[in-house]
C-alpha cells in the first residue's frame, strides 16, 4: 500500500514538473518568452501561458527590435559581451519560447523580424511554434515551406 501511494505521488510530481534545459523545473516556475508575429491569436496564447507560470510571460513583437542582438541587449545592461555569451543570455532569462501565428512566410525576412535568428541561436531552449511559428521552425531547420495544393483549409476535414 505504501508503495502504491509512493508511486502515485511520484506520478503527480512528474505531471507537475518538466525537464527544461537539462534540469527539472516546476511548470509554474517557467520563464516564457512569447514572440508575437502580429496575430490576434497571440492574446489567446498569452492568456493560456499565463495560467501555467507564476512569472509574467514576456511578450515581444517580432519587429520590436531590429536584430536579435538588440533584443538580447535589452535583457542585460552589461555593455559589451561576446556574441556567444549574449546568446546564452536567452537561456538565462527564459526556459522556453513560443512563436505565435501571424501573416507572411518564413522565407520573407521582413515578415519574421527576430524569429528566425531566435530559432537559430536558441537550440538549447525548447521552442513551440504555432502556425507561422511552426513553419519558421521547419524553415530554419531546412524544410521547404509551401502552400498546400488546395490552399488554406483551416478547420476543414480532408
Amino acid at each position: 500500500s505504501s508503495s502504491s501511494s509512493s508511486s502515485s505521488s511520484e506520478a503527480s510530481e512528474l505531471e507537475s514538473s518538466s525537464q527544461v534545459n537539462g534540469s527539472h523545473h516546476k511548470l509554474d516556475n517557467l520563464r516564457i518568452l512569447l514572440i508575437d508575429n502580429h496575430d490576434s491569436y497571440t492574446y489567446n496564447l498569452y492568456q493560456y501561458l499565463s495560467t501555467m507560470t507564476t512569472h509574467p510571460v514576456k511578450v515581444v513583437m517580432n519587429d520590436a527590435f531590429s536584430t536579435l542582438d538588440h533584443f538580447i541587449d535589452s535583457l542585460d545592461e552589461t555593455e559589451s559581451r561576446p556574441n556567444d555569451e549574449k546568446h546564452n543570455l536567452l537561456q538565462q532569462h527564459f526556459d522556453c519560447i513560443v512563436l505565435s501565428p501571424g501573416p507572411g512566410q518564413p522565407s520573407h525576412p521582413a515578415d519574421m523580424g527576430i524569429v528566425l535568428d531566435t530559432i537559430r541561436y536558441s537550440s538549447q531552449i525548447p521552442i513551440l511554434g504555432v502556425c507561422l511559428g511552426h513553419q519558421a521552425l521547419g524553415y530554419v531547420y531546412g524544410r521547404e515551406v509551401t502552400l498546400a495544393p488546395c490552399g488554406p483549409v483551416h478547420g476543414l476535414m480532408s
